[in-house]
């Protein structure tokens, strides 16, 4: 059993959301910007930087904001998943240092589901939860939970070139899978899209790497 419910869960959302609005727009009036520069600029080692530096600061905006500080008094495993988080954003920030991986919107199944996640984690994720009965305080915005945060990345990189990809692939497919069984432990049906999202990006790097 987890030492946390889902009421207890969102009014931890709830909280975090009132403390930083209006951040949350601005994270993702940035995100459509980038994702409109990769459009313009495709492979562009400026946008790589911006891409990869805006990456690091979304996990570890994730990492510390809701894992360390407001997540922590409610769960003994917190401050773990927010050293997690933080090893992404370094491992992000130093592709922003060395331009790599470079991005551009590919034609086909890569650019389509990568497309598909960014699109579902700035506004189908927090959507669903709406639909769900949550009150806009409590919704799971890009990059205030986990999960948004999760979505996004993994749609950037499956829009990502170069060997060093999949290096940044193994800790935000590790978060899904353990987001995983937290859903499942909480009964959130919702986020069965975590691991779903995971594992078709596992596929989708199989199948572009046999392309």
């Amino acid at each position: 059993m987890l030492p946390y419910s889902p009421e207890i869960l969102f009014a931890i959302y709830a909280q975090f959301n009132q403390v930083v609005w209006p951040a949350q727009l601005g994270f993702t009036l940035l995100a459509l910007v980038l994702m409109l520069l990769v459009v313009k600029r495709p492979e562009s080692a400026t946008a790589a930087r911006m891409v990869n530096g805006f990456l690091a600061l979304a996990w570890a905006w994730t990492g510390v904001g809701f894992h360390l500080v407001h997540f922590a008094p409610f769960n003994f495993a917190a401050p773990y998943y927010g050293a997690l988080f933080l090893i992404q954003a370094a491992l992000f920030a130093i592709a922003a240092l060395k331009a790599s991986p470079r991005y551009r919107l590919a034609r086909g199944l890569p650019g389509g589901a990568g497309v598909g996640l960014l699109g579902y984690g700035l506004f189908g994720y927090p959507l669903v939860d709406a639909a769900l009965g949550q009150t806009w305080q409590s919704l799971r915005y890009f990059p205030m939970a986990p999960g948004a945060t999760l979505l996004v990345t993994l749609g950037g990189l499956l829009l990502a070139t170069g060997r060093v990809t999949y290096l940044l692939f193994a800790v935000p497919v590790l978060w899904a899978l353990i987001a995983g069984v937290l859903a499942w432990w909480l009964g959130l049906v919702q986020d069965a899209v975590l691991p779903a999202a995971g594992l078709i990006s596992l596929a989708v790097l199989a199948y572009r790497s046999r392309s």
